[in-house]
């Protein structure tokens, strides 16, 4: 029984626009914070074609209409 729906967003690095994985997250949680705040977590990861941290972008995926 699913208990909420999340939504699907792609990481990309901002330097080279290059993808770097994907995050499943609520829109909004039940203390009343969106995606956005929860996006701080994932602000710098390793790029591979950079090879260094970089900033990230997070862009919704959409699967189905």
């Amino acid at each position: 029984m699913p208990r909420g729906k999340r939504t699907v967003f792609a990481v990309f690095c901002a330097a080279d626009n290059s993808r770097l994985g994907s995050v499943r997250l609520h829109k909004q949680d039940k203390m009343g914070k969106a995606w956005k705040e929860h996006a701080q977590k994932f602000s710098s990861k390793f790029c591979p074609t950079c090879r260094k941290r970089v900033d990230t972008k997070l862009k919704e995926e959409k699967h189905s209409s």
